[in-house]
């Protein structure tokens, strides 16, 4: 045996110290580092294993009717929330399964919270039922990820009756998120897009402690939510319900208007749409169901639906010939048609009219009289004219997604269909047919300018005095005004409106019976009318189109007369 102090002995001793030095100074340094330099970390980490951030939604500004009712509001409603601190992507099958979400959806919607800070915990299911939230809490102890939360959640009393007006609510796109800098549903059409920063408000902040078998242990507002503020708007939800009825099945819309101030009283769009069930995710199949739904209930008729005017164009040409300086005594002859060259034109009254003046033509609807009336004015002060009114262009409403319609000139036909303006192009033009294409806001602005004596002035709902909407003063001559009035009140007196004359209220207006595009005849036609009353003093403007109506005077004059029975009878919900 060896010694101690044998040079092997004293290897093997300094060689165990050695180690012994080494393996302390390594778990000395580890210990060092995890407490000083990662320390921060690990407090943290372990803190966000029982740390749940929740946003405190935001109340959403309630909307109210000028006549009183609440028609955008809020009520509870129960979330099944993720804590995504605890999730395990392993388990989004099972997850998926559990709450009866499309796996693919449920992996694209925790996709879409990669922008957020991890420890806020986010909803993956919205709004659920009583039925549902009993099956969840029998079994959520297998899921520790997941738990409840409550929240307002807009709604809409009125389902579908003021559903193109306020639009709907929805979750953000990322691009949206970014630029509102939180998650919250936002508004995206009608008056929620429209003035959502104001009914928004913004979301605070609500921090949980919970022990590992998720109970709750500690609860502490951060930030408290700012609720939006509320909105109260020009409509009359009488009035709303009673075009609803008189419309039935007909695809169209109906508008009133004051023709003053531009606020709008009614504005219905058929078929429909119910915008509660946006305020909540859906399925996106049931998405797509609506979509394609018989009628395209999500399109707004009224802002959106470009039609041919048909003979309420006439208007506008019987201004163009004023302007021009065409006397409204001037004459054509009707004899149930018109030759130009070796083209024949009909009137839509077969026997002929006779003789008219610019009154009579417009208030017999003569297309014989116009015919003639459009080639001596010209396309191009025909134009003119359409310019300077804005017929064609949008008219600023305060509800977003406004189309404008299609006024055709010589220069647009050369470089959309290769072809030169013909003087059949005017004739056509000149009864509101051919390219012309018109929104019914357009007919109901035009007409609430012949009303009020020759002012443009902006449509809108928001009745508020901290918004100013354009008025605009054409500068048209008031005696051609006048012409242009007292036409459309003997289109209701001696025209094609007579069936208005036995109304309590003096009514002026104009019809119209337009082709669609199918070219058929009879019901094919989309029926027209745009008047307003009372005739001395106007007040209201009333605009009616239904899709394949028939003649206007099949269903677009009797809703309109409709209308002015409302308001001869209820004037105190219009001031």
């Amino acid at each position: 045996m060896y010694g101690e102090k044998h040079p092997l002995i004293k290897f093997r001793i300094l060689f165990f110290y050695i180690t012994v030095i080494t393996v302390f100074s390594l778990l000395f340094v580890r210990y060092w580092y995890l407490q000083v330099v990662k320390g921060e970390y690990y407090y943290k980490a372990s803190r966000e294993n029982t740390l749940r951030v929740l946003p405190l939604i935001a109340k959403r500004g309630e909307i109210y009717a000028m006549s009183g009712e609440k028609i955008a509001t809020y009520k509870p409603a129960f979330n099944i929330m993720l804590d995504r601190n605890r999730f395990n992507k392993k388990h989004i099958k099972k997850i998926a399964e559990f709450l009866k979400i499309d796996e693919k959806e449920l992996r694209e919607r925790i996709k879409k919270y990669s922008n957020i800070p991890r420890y806020i915990s986010v909803a993956i299911k919205e709004n659920v039922s009583i039925e549902f939230l009993s099956y969840f809490e029998a079994r959520k102890a297998d899921y520790p990820e997941l738990f409840v939360d409550v929240e307002p959640l807009r709604f809409y009393p009125y389902r579908d009756l003021v559903a193109h007006v306020l639009g709907y609510i929805g979750e953000p796109t990322v691009q949206e998120l970014k630029k509102i800098g939180e998650y919250t549903f936002i508004g995206k059409s009608g008056i929620e897009k429209e003035y959502d920063e104001i009914l928004r408000g913004k979301n605070g902040i609500k921090r949980l402690i919970v022990d590992s078998g998720n109970r709750l242990k500690e609860e502490k507002i951060v930030t408290k939510p700012v609720d939006g503020k509320k909105l109260t708007l020009s409509l009359i939800i009488p009035l709303q319900e009673l075009i609803k009825t008189q419309l039935r099945q007909y695809k169209g819309c109906v508008i009133v208007n004051n023709v003053n101030t531009g606020e709008i009283y009614a504005l219905y769009s058929n078929p429909s749409f119910d915008p509660n069930v946006f305020s909540s995710r859906f399925e996106r199949k049931k998405w797509k169901n609506l979509k394609k739904a018989k009628g395209n209930p999500l399109l707004n008729r009224a802002i959106r639906g470009r039609y041919s005017p048909g003979s309420i164009f006439k208007v506008a040409v019987a201004l163009s010939a004023l302007e021009k300086g065409i006397s409204p005594k001037t004459t054509f002859f009707c004899p149930g048609y018109f030759k130009y060259k070796d083209l024949e034109f009909k009137c839509w009254f077969e026997p002929g009219h006779g003789k008219l003046n610019m009154i009579g033509g417009i208030a017999h609807s003569c297309n014989v009289y116009f015919y003639n009336l459009g080639l001596k004015v010209g396309v191009e002060n025909i134009d003119s004219t359409c310019f300077k009114i804005e017929l064609c262009e949008k008219t600023g409403i305060d509800i977003p997604g406004e189309k404008k319609g299609l006024l055709p000139t010589p220069e647009w036909k050369r470089m959309k269909i290769g072809q030169p303006w013909y003087p059949g192009d005017t004739i056509n033009l000149s009864i509101g047919q051919g390219y012309l294409l018109v929104t019914p806001i357009e007919v109901a602005r035009f007409v609430s300018m012949v009303a009020n004596g020759g002012k443009l002035i902006t449509p809108h709902f928001l009745v508020s005095p901290e918004r100013k909407f354009e008025v605009k003063d054409l500068n048209i001559n008031k005696n051609h005004i006048l012409i242009l009035k007292k036409a459309m009140r003997k289109v209701v007196t001696q025209g094609t409106a007579i069936k208005l004359s036995f109304l309590k209220i003096k009514v002026a207006g104009k019809t119209g019976t337009a082709q669609t595009i199918s070219g058929g005849e009879g019901k094919e036609n989309n029926s027209w009318f745009s008047g307003f009353a009372p005739y001395e003093n106007p007040q209201i403007c009333v605009t009616v189109i239904a899709e394949k109506g028939g003649h206007s005077t099949d269903i677009a004059v009797p809703v309109a007369g409709k209308v002015f029975e409302f308001y001869a009878k209820n004037r105190e919900l219009f001031k």
